[in-house]
């Protein structure tokens, strides 16, 4: 799906298209990295932000996570070579629980003509309703939902929708972390520079 953009005024600045893909990353794997590079191609995005979640709400309590430093340098590792993938620190700067409509309302100050686009997997779209505030996301952007082929995942109503399907990659952070753990290879389903990453910091030797 490829939209085009309104024209622009020669007395504006150009209204900025911004997609917001938001995860734990944890870490972050050549699936993330191929639905960030796909969603930004087909629906024309400016940039990608790859937001690292302070506290992830969905995920307190359920097992031990890397800190939020280490996961964000992996993402900064992954997009560094990434035209127009950025990662980004804005939960970690906010602190406490990381909901996205905060995040939203944090880019709407920064820039209140850009357009935002909160990127989801089938399953989160699905959910939106238990989301924080979620009446309030539906004002601020449009929903890009990456389904996997063949599947057209329910969305609730109230949300304005954009499909886009990504090839299917069967990447699992959790399997990746026993692979580190256990020593198993890492090529070619985490980038290069992420692994190097992995081994100077010593990460996910526990298996979390």
């Amino acid at each position: 799906m490829q939209s085009s953009r309104p024209s622009e005024s020669p007395t504006r600045s150009p209204q900025a298209r911004i997609g917001i893909f938001g995860g734990t990353f944890d870490p972050p794997h050549i699936g993330h990295l191929v639905t960030a590079i796909n969603v930004r191609y087909q629906m024309n995005l400016d940039r990608v932000l790859m937001v690292v979640a302070n506290q992830p709400w969905q995920k307190v309590g359920s097992r031990k996570l890397s800190t939020a430093g280490d996961r964000l340098a992996l993402v900064q590792a992954a997009v560094r070579n990434e035209e127009g993938i950025e990662a980004s620190d804005l939960e970690l700067l906010r602190g406490g629980p990381s909901y996205s409509v905060d995040t939203l309302e944090t880019l709407r100050v920064a820039d209140a003509n850009s357009e935002l686009f909160l990127i989801l997997g089938g399953d989160a779209a699905a959910g939106l309703e238990s989301w924080e505030r979620h009446q309030e996301i539906a004002k601020q952007c449009r929903i890009i939902v990456v389904d996997r082929p063949g599947v057209v995942s329910e969305v609730p109503s109230g949300f304005v929708v954009e499909r886009v399907s990504v090839p299917r990659l069967e990447v699992s952070s959790t399997d990746l972390r026993h692979r580190a753990a256990t020593g198993a290879p890492l090529e070619h389903l985490i980038p290069r520079e992420v692994i190097s990453l992995i081994s100077q910091r010593g990460l996910y030797g526990d298996d979390q």
